[in-house]
Parts: C-alpha cells; sequence; structure tokens
C-alpha cells in the first residue's frame, strides 16, 4: 500500500503543480492536464478479471490530436488470485477523417513491477481504430456513437478485435446523463507466458455492458459512479471467471 500511495501523490502533485503553473496565463494554452482517480470493486479488462477490488488513477496531457499519459491499477489485496499491480503508459494520435468519423492510433507499455513465478512482468502493443457519431447522419440518433479497434501485442502474440457502441441520454434537470455502452471482442494469443519457457496459445471471445453517470461539480471536475457486467468463454492458462459484475465511483478533474 505504500507503493499505492507514493503512485497516487504523484499523479496529485502532477496536476496540482500543473495548474499552478499555468494561473492566469494568457493566451489559454492548447494542450490540457486530465487526472482520474478512481475505485473499483473488480478490476476487469477486455472481458476478463484481472483483480478483485483496486485504486485506479490516470494523468494525461493533450495537445490538439495527440496525447500522452499513465494508467495505474494498486489491487487492494490480492486474496483470491495471483494478482499484481500494474502500470501503463500510452500515446495516442486521433484523426478527424470527416465530420462524424475519426481515426485512432495508439500505443501502450504495460508494466507489472511486482509479478513473480512467471507471470507477465511487461508487453507492449499497438492499436489502430476508429469512431463514428451516428447522430450526424440522422438527428433520431443523436447521443449514439460506435467504434472499431485491433490491436496487437507484440510480447503475447495476441490479436484482439473489438467493436462498441455507446449511447449517452441527457438528463439536463439534474445535470447529468445515464452514458450507457455494449461491447464485445475476441482475442487470441500464441505466447501468453512469455516469462516463462512454456509457449501458451489460447482464444477467446468476450461481451459486456455497462453504465456510467456522471455529475459536474464545476467547470473543471466531475465525479462519476457506475456499473458494468462482462462475461467471456475463456478456459485454460491463467482462467478467468466466466462473468463479473464491478461497481466503480471516482472523480476526474481537468486543467
Amino acid at each position: 500500500m505504500n507503493k499505492t500511495a507514493l503512485i497516487f501523490a504523484f499523479l496529485a502533485v502532477a496536476g496540482v503543480s500543473y495548474a499552478a503553473d499555468n494561473v492566469n496565463v494568457t493566451p489559454k494554452p492548447s494542450y490540457s492536464v486530465t487526472s482520474d482517480f478512481s475505485y473499483t470493486s473488480e478490476y476487469v479488462f477486455r472481458g476478463l478479471k484481472n483483480s478483485n477490488a483496486a485504486f485506479q488513477g490516470s494523468v494525461e496531457v493533450g495537445q490538439d490530436d495527440f496525447r500522452v499519459g499513465l494508467w495505474t491499477s494498486q489491487p487492494i489485496d490480492s486474496k483470491g488470485g495471483n494478482y499484481n499491480n500494474e502500470i501503463d503508459f500510452y500515446a495516442g494520435y486521433k484523426l478527424k477523417l470527416s465530420r462524424d468519423l475519426t481515426a485512432d492510433f495508439v500505443g501502450t507499455y504495460y508494466y507489472y513491477p511486482e509479478s513473480t513465478g512467471g507471470v507477465t512482468h511487461h508487453s507492449y502493443e499497438l492499436g489502430v481504430g476508429g469512431t463514428y457519431d451516428l447522430g450526424g447522419a440522422s438527428p433520431a440518433l443523436a447521443g449514439v456513437s460506435t467504434s472499431l479497434y485491433y490491436y496487437y501485442d507484440f510480447r503475447l502474440r495476441q490479436q484482439t478485435l473489438q467493436a462498441s457502441a455507446g449511447y449517452s441520454l441527457a438528463l439536463k434537470d439534474f445535470g447529468t446523463s445515464l452514458d450507457f455502452s455494449v461491447f464485445l471482442g475476441t482475442a487470441k494469443g500464441n505466447n501468453l507466458a512469455p516469462d516463462t519457457n512454456y509457449k501458451v496459445g489460447e482464444s477467446y471471445n468476450y461481451y459486456g455492458i455497462g453504465l456510467n453517470i456522471p455529475y459536474k461539480l464545476a467547470e473543471n471536475a466531475q465525479v462519476h459512479a457506475g456499473v458494468s457486467y462482462a462475461l467471456n468463454d475463456k478456459f485454460g492458462y491463467n482462467y478467468s471467471p466466466k462473468s463479473t459484475i464491478a461497481f466503480s465511483a471516482g472523480v476526474t478533474i481537468g486543467f
């Protein structure tokens, strides 16, 4: 937990330092910093449970269509599984192809500093995808968007294809919205245990739905709470529960 506290302290200091350095700056810079601090009852990634309850935090710096960031998940306890903390570093670029269609390119380095016993210590992947806003095609579909992404992990030799759709229902009288999401994906890897002498291959499918409710506290701050359900048909190495329900809550601050 001492390492967890240090990581979250770093994220907080980074955000506060940025804000202090940019007080009364004119004109407004073209870049931004966003920090998020959340709690989740289960850490689920692409349909698979990675840990029990965890604190998760992130800080992202963006300028125009570029972004770089750090995201971390710190399990509160490791009972019931070999759960390790995770730190991800990522960078991405979005390209506007039309009024409603946006392409996205992203690279991520996954780091598990306390992994032992042959559990993957690190990996890295590249992803490409796109998002289409259906509201631009028809007013009746306002608030609906779809996306499709392809990822390739070079250490795990894993390919992942994921499609998702989202719908945001504005509740103006309450100052919030109901953000619904649904996703489905398929993954196939040929080297899922790269830090061992064993070559493990496996493929699985996963599906899920989610609901998130954000509430704006100030111009650059909001709290959020949500629930999600994920289902997978994975069987074999690093067995994961077939289905998982996770609850989350947190605060997002932008500068």
